[in-house]
This record gives C-alpha cells, structure tokens and sequence, in this order.
C-alpha cells in the first residue's frame, strides 16, 4: 500500500510553490512545455503528485530535474497556480530528502539555516585563527606565509573527500528511491551507455535548456556560471599541481584561467541578479531565501579573490590577508553546502538523466 503525506503540499508550498489548490488539472502547462515528450510528462503529474501527498512517487521522479523553469507553463497557466514554480520547489523537497541524515533540512528552514550558515562561518573563521602563520610577511604579500601551502591543500583534500562522500551517500539515497519506483533501470550497465553520453552532453553544452522558448541568453548566463565555476576549481587543482612541482607549469596559468573562468561566473550571476530584481519573467517573480544566498555565497567568492589579487598587486599586505581570510571563509562555506543546497542540481540533473535512462 502505498503512503500518503498528508503534510507534504503544506511543506512544498512553504519551499516556493504557489496556490496548488487553484489547479484543476486541465493540462496545459504539460502540454506547452518543450520539454515534456512521451513518457518523461510534467509538470502536471508532478501537480497531482503533490496534491495527494504521494512523497515516493516525487522522489522516484527525474521530471524535478528536468525542467529549467522557462516559466512558459506559468505564463500560461489558465489558474495562476505557477506550476513551473512547483517543480523548483519539488527540486528543493528532493534536495532535502536525498540528503544523507536529512542534513539538506538545515539549509531549507528559515530559523535553522541562519544557524547552519553561522555554524559554517564560525568553523571556517576558528580554523583560520588555528592554521594562520603568527609571523606573516608584513613587507610584502605572500599569501603562504599567512597561511602554509601544506595547510591550505590538507584543508582542501578534506573539503573535497567531504564533499565526495557526502554526493556518494546522496545519490545513494536518490537511486533506491527511483528503483522503488521503477525509474531506476538506467542503472545497469547497458543503461549506462545508452545515457552517458546524453548525460555528459548536458552537462557540458546544457542541449536541453537551449529547447525552451524564454529569453536565450539564460541559458548562457547558467553555462558562464557552470563552466565558470569548474574553470575556477580547474585553476585551483592546477596551482596545487604547480605548488606540490607535479606539473611544471608557470603560476600565471592557473591565475589567467581562475581569472577568465571568474568573470565569467560574474557576467551570469549577474544577469540573473538582474532578473530576480526586474521580476518580470515568470522564472524571476518567486525566489526562495535560498536561492539568493546561494547567488551571495558565489559572488562573494569570486570578488573577494579579485579584491586579494588587487591588494596584492597594490603591495598591501595587511588588507590583501585580510581579503585572502574572507575569500577563504566564503569558499569553505560554499564548498561545505554543496551537496545540500541549490548547486546540488549540477550533479542530480545530470543523475536524474542517467538513472531515468533518458537519451
């Protein structure tokens, strides 16, 4: 038999979800959406699901991360009931859910986030005052000796084996809820050569976003943004290759490629900046707390590393450590909330293909 969650459209709504109960399930949203072909439909089933309460069913789902919120079914939604806000909300109830230990709950309640963010802080701001060298170069800025290179990539590897760990566990969790509901047959290995290439194609060139009919450039503001940020961990792994002499490469490599790759993350975050503020595309007009503290949290990563590389450049070692210590803090507490907030997407999009076996 299956559970009915008499809560669960309560708890979707309080995620961003609009008036559900004004839907009749008329099917249009469904049938506007480019993206809803044959057997992958939403976003009205996703509507019903929510409706009766059937939580298995959502999570046994890939159509949550498959939908890029064009905003086309809102728009034209006879009802007002914003289904394309639904399924960004149901995104947020499966991040929630996949979480190892439900620790993506912490991230989603408005009480318990400021907690969960000032408890990162605080970490990273003790861990800081732990490992920072007392006898700092005051002549002239050198960033190792604030802090060691040993300290700075023992810190890194955990951060990365943390966040490695932490996806396992999540997909974990993901794939025995799609096999429960019978969409998880992607997982063979037959599948699994049918989908990849679908699923790497996504990742790298997003082809799906591009079959949505809303302003084009959206879909390259989220490529900056992804290809940003791998560019910029893509730097990061090269000048701990250079620092550890495993690759013998000059240290303006990895600064030209963090530099390109950050200002391109910069051009995308602010174009949807700008759309959250406009809010006049369907896509903008709700956003949840979330969303804007994930947009802070990477623009803030990106500027203060420009603003240490400007201090640097100006010689002032005093304001460029200072620069260096809220790059760092602002990095760990992205790097530490990715598994359990809205980047999460860039590995269960991708996942939810894969698992879905769609091509």
């Amino acid at each position: 038999m299956e559970r009915v969650d008499l809560d669960l459209s309560r708890e979707v709504r309080a995620l961003g979800a609009g008036d559900l109960d004004a839907c009749y399930s008329c099917g249009v949203c469904s049938a506007v959406c480019p993206l809803s072909k044959d057997e992958i439909s939403f976003p009205r089933r996703m509507i019903r699901y929510t409706m009766l309460g059937l939580e298995a069913r959502i999570l046994a789902s890939p159509e949550p991360w498959l939908c890029y919120y064009c905003g086309e079914c809102s728009a034209t939604c006879p009802r007002e009931a914003d289904p394309g806000g639904l399924m960004m909300a149901l995104r947020r109830f499966a991040i929630r859910r996949y979480s190892v230990g439900r620790v993506a709950d912490f991230f989603y309640s408005a009480f318990a986030s400021g907690i969960a963010w000032v408890a990162l802080t605080a970490i990273a701001i003790a861990l800081i005052l732990v490992f920072r060298e007392p006898d700092a170069n005051r002549e002239q800025v050198e960033f190792l000796s604030f802090i060691s290179l040993e300290n700075i990539h023992v810190a890194g590897v955990a951060i990365v084996a943390f966040i490695g760990a932490a996806f396992l566990a999540n997909m974990w969790i993901m794939y025995r809820a799609m096999k429960r509901g019978g969409r998880g047959a992607a997982f063979s290995i037959d599948n699994l050569r049918k989908t990849t290439r679908g699923a790497a194609r996504e990742i790298v060139l997003q082809k799906r976003f591009g079959e949505c009919e809303d302003d084009r450039f959206r879909r390259w503001a989220h490529i900056l943004v992804s290809w940003g940020f791998m560019g910029m961990f893509l730097a990061t792994c090269i000048i701990a290759a250079v620092d550890f002499e495993w690759i013998p490469l000059p240290r303006w490599v990895s600064l030209v490629i963090g530099s390109v790759s950050g200002a391109a993350t910069l051009v995308g975050l602010g174009y949807y900046v700008r759309l959250r503020f406009d809010r006049t595309s369907p896509y903008a007009k709700r956003s949840h707390p979330s969303d804007w503290v994930f947009l802070a949290l990477l623009a803030l990563s990106v500027t203060s590393g420009y603003v240490m590389l400007a201090f640097r450049f100006l010689d002032m070692p005093a304001a460029a450590y200072w620069a260096f210590a809220v790059h760092l803090v602002a990095v760990f507490d992205l790097l530490m909330s990715v598994p359990f907030t809205k980047f999460a997407h860039v590995i269960y999009r991708p996942a939810a293909l894969w698992l879905a076996g769609v091509k």
